[in-house]
């Protein structure tokens, strides 16, 4: 059987409309939530509903107010009432991960007096600061892969190129760092990850610079048009666990049995393992079936904690 290793982030988002790449978050949450559902630790599962309205509430919300507040502004009013649209849908799902965290909370009152207990959710809870923290900034890290840039501003890019509208195309590229620059500014440094202000401030400096240009009514494209996507490159913040890391957590998942009797006769599958903050998720998937079984990995321990 031949598994073809796709790193930290599953290549699904880079084709991944909006409204589903903001809530992935809240997906990969949803992950614990299934662990701490099968085996009936309410006090876990309380802190993971939380922490999958969290990831709505820090992450999705300010994405879906940035994108509608600038199609609004813009004039681009079908794609201003599908945000409007992806707002309520954000509000409801917040609402129930709200509530089931409610229910877990009153089912795990009779244990958590334990002193045992009490010291275990502390621990989740810290590990869930770790999830969050890790996923709020993989968005605006990405801004240029998946999301609004590809499905939006690169489609608006190439209608005026083709009319060889090359001030419009400089606007449109300097609103899509400006745009990045909010997220910084609205996701992860609004939650106190002061590191990415060097972030915000370049992707700003950019969009000026590009503003400038077009100001100069240019005949042809200038070479810097496209260096937003290099921007990120010089200024790493997140460490990205290494080649060798994930290979390694890979290998661990492979040794287990469930793994190996889950996959047993599958062809083509992939593996996507990715770091969490404090553990790894590694999901095992194929064309035929989707997704096929997932494991969560300890990151220290380097020891499967469960398979679905």
């Amino acid at each position: 059987m031949r598994i073809t290793v796709l790193l930290f982030l599953p290549i699904l988002l880079a084709f991944t409309e909006p409204c589903l790449a903001v809530r992935q978050g809240t997906a990969t949450a949803e992950v614990f939530i299934r662990r701490y559902t099968q085996s009936d630790d309410f006090g876990r599962l309380a802190l993971w509903h939380e922490a999958a309205a969290e990831c709505l509430k820090r992450i999705s919300i300010p994405m879906n107010e940035i994108a509608h507040e600038y199609y609004r502004r813009n004039g681009y009013k079908k794609w201003a009432a599908r945000a409007k649209k992806e707002a309520q849908e954000i509000q409801e799902q917040y609402q129930f991960h709200r509530t089931r965290a409610e229910i877990a909370q009153q089912q795990s009152v009779g244990g958590i007096s334990n002193p045992d207990s009490l010291s275990v959710l502390d621990t989740e809870s810290e590990n869930i600061k770790k999830f969050i923290a890790t996923w709020l900034p993989r968005y605006p890290n990405r801004f240029y892969e998946f999301g609004i840039y590809p499905t939006f501003f690169r489609k608006q890019r190439e209608m005026a190129e083709q009319r060889g509208d090359y001030v419009k195309v400089l606007h449109l590229e300097a609103d899509a760092a400006e745009m990045c620059a909010t997220q910084y500014e609205k996701i992860p440094i609004a939650y106190g990850l002061s590191s990415y202000e060097k972030h915000r401030d370049a992707y700003r400096q950019y969009a000026s610079y590009l503003r400038s240009l077009a100001q100069q009514d240019p005949k042809a494209l200038p070479l810097e048009i496209d260096k937003g996507r290099q921007i990120l490159d010089s200024l790493v913040t997140q460490i990205v666990p290494s080649r060798q890391k994930a290979a390694a957590v890979l290998q661990v998942a492979n040794s287990d049995p469930r793994i190996k009797t889950a996959l047993a006769g599958q062809r083509a599958v992939h593996a996507y393992p990715t770091f969490q903050g404090f553990a790894w998720i590694v999901n095992f998937s194929n064309h035929s079936r989707g997704n096929i079984v997932t494991a969560i990995i300890d990151e220290e321990a380097a020891k499967v904690l469960n398979v679905f």
